[in-house]
């Protein structure tokens, strides 16, 4: 078998590791998964970024120096070989970044948050195990997208919906270990998670609930298994390496109805997403709402002129958004300040038409409101088919597809995004609040706000997306930073999940009883992964043998 060809001067080196010691382990690494399979620098192999970019690490970076390089990247295709691989970093005191397939955009891409970790890329562990059409669920391997399964359930004729997020390239697996999120009832991912097999870092092999008895037709069926459930150890974790999991699908329904209800004022959050709120608690509205503001709605517009408006020449020089423009647009479109996009979901036109009615009787006595929507339905009763509907501005229908992408370079082509993620309550005077903050501070750094609010029902993640130019990743770290901050400070809350940067900064706001819960999941790191191989930082999660943070 080839090995690896010794680098001069490699860009950088694992901490504590010198070139000789560190070709040797890749060299190790080679005789596993093959010389193709692994990046001695970082520099190539991973799947292609939203610009064409095929290196490791976070493609739109917010500081000048990158704090977060890999060293190099390993691709294995099999469980057996991701054990073997981690028997090598045992050896070693290798450290390694996991990921699925790279696309956790807008929280730091493959990047590790120890400069110098090899990245340790699933992507190429992509098996669609099983898809159930009879009780709805798929089994799948990190490297599936919600593409691939998309494309295998249209395939095979199912009558079953996946739940999708914004941006389709990203992995299954990932998206709902993240505790991610699509647009279908079953949105939550994490919630509709049934089932996991987990490489521990010792490279035993795990799973979770029913899939502990050998061979039980209940592994994605039942999640609870007997005794304590473990599933949520790995969630957002560096305690393991998760190879397979079992997510629950829609079953596809007769009538779905692509709706959306917008306010015409800026002061008019609150009643909008209270209202909202109730409804998905009454189960009336099955899905959760994205709420999207003025700005937003311009920029997801199909026509390119609305684009240009909303950008005007102020953005173009580094500056925010006219409002005065955004305003003449708003009454020239006839747009509410804020939109929120839902959908419902029947076996039958009476069902569908009386959650409908419902949601128009709410909002009759709200000034301005408009309710509409656009309503699909299955040939003489059957059931809908996702092709039978169109490409929405929102995938309610559980199609993925990647139109959104185009946003990252309204400040300059090569720019990017980074997503402040913060939750609150449902009844929208929290979120209201905390807005106003929110916005000044976004338009002191001369940037926009573009809301992704998120109503569940009886929490909101208050999602910012935080666009920025190729050269201004600078000035979007320190708004981030002052956004973090304040949520913490003024409003008792923070993220549900954030950027490789300020991960330690999160799990320092869970102090109760002098961090219970981080010390606990500490002990937990170090008894697990003694060698600290696993992802370190993840989280705000180190094992005793911490290496240097970046933070």
């Amino acid at each position: 078998m080839s090995s690896v060809t010794p680098q001069v001067q490699p860009r950088v080196l694992p901490a504590g590791f010198d070139e000789r010691t560190f070709n040797a382990t890749l060299n190790a690494m080679v005789e596993v998964v093959g010389k193709e399979n692994v990046s001695i620098d970082g520099r190539d192999g991973a799947l292609e970024g939203a610009q064409g970019q095929k290196f490791y690490g976070d493609i739109w970076p917010m500081a000048e120096e990158d704090q977060h390089a890999p060293s190099a990247a390993i691709r294995p295709q099999t469980v057996p070989e991701l054990q073997k691989i981690l028997k090598i970093a045992n050896r070693y005191k290798l450290p390694l970044w996991t990921i699925s397939r790279g696309k956790n955009l807008a929280y730091g891409g493959s990047a590790p948050i120890v400069r110098g970790t090899v990245v340790l890329d699933l992507h190429r562990m992509n098996k669609i195990v099983e898809v159930n059409e009879e009780y709805a669920y798929a089994i799948v391997e990190p490297g599936v997208s919600f593409f691939d399964l998309y494309n295998h359930i249209v395939e095979k004729g199912y009558d079953v919906w996946p739940s999708v997020p914004a941006l389709g390239w990203g992995s299954v697996l990932g998206n709902t270990t993240e505790r991610g999120f699509g647009y279908t009832p079953y949105g939550e991912h994490a919630l509709h998670q049934c089932g996991m097999e987990v490489v521990l870092p010792n490279g035993e092999l795990l799973r979770t609930g029913m899939g502990a008895q050998k061979d039980s037709p209940m592994f994605p069926l039942y999640k609870g298994g007997y005794g304590p459930s473990v599933d949520g150890l790995f969630y957002q974790s560096n305690l393991g390496i998760v190879t397979k999991i079992g997510i629950h699908l829609m079953p596809a329904p007769t009538h779905f109805l692509d709706c959306s209800v917008s306010v015409p004022n800026e002061g008019d959050l609150e009643v909008l997403v209270s209202k909202i709120a109730r409804l998905e608690r009454d189960n009336v509205i099955q899905n959760h709402t994205s709420v999207a503001n003025l700005w937003r709605q311009a920029m997801m517009h199909p026509d390119p002129k609305i684009h240009e408006v909303a950008i005007g020449p102020g953005m173009k020089k580094g500056e925010s958004a006219d409002n005065t423009a955004l305003a003449a647009l708003q009454k020239e479109q006839g747009w509410g300040f804020w939109k929120g996009y839902f959908a419902i979901y029947a076996q039958s036109g009476t069902l569908a038409h009386a959650n409908w009615d419902l949601v128009q009787k709410a909002f009759a006595g709200v000034s301005g409101a408009v309710c509409t929507c656009s309503e699909y339905s299955g040939k003489d009763g059957a059931k809908l088919r996702m092709t039978d509907t169109p490409e929405g501005e929102i995938p309610h229908n559980g199609m993925p597809r990647m139109t959104p992408i185009g946003m990252v370079n309204v400040r300059g082509y090569g720019g990017g995004h980074v997503d402040f993620s913060p939750l609150f309550p449902a009844g929208g005077k929290e979120l209201s609040a905390w807005y106003i903050k929110a916005r000044d501070s976004i338009k002191e750094a001369k940037l926009d706000f573009f809301s992704d609010f998120h109503v569940m029902g009886r929490y909101i993640n208050g999602i910012i997306c935080i666009v920025y130019g190729p050269t201004e990743g600078p000035r979007a770290k320190e708004v981030f930073e002052k956004l973090l901050k304040d949520a913490r400070d003024n409003g008792n809350t923070t993220e549900y999940r954030t950027h490789i940067d300020f991960m330690d900064h999160v799990a320092d706001a869970f102090t109760f009883e002098d961090s219970a819960l981080r010390r606990f999941v500490t002990d937990l790191k170090h008894h697990m992964d003694p060698n600290g191989i696993l992802s370190q930082g993840k989280s705000g999660i180190w094992s005793k043998r911490k290496l240097t943070s970046v933070l």
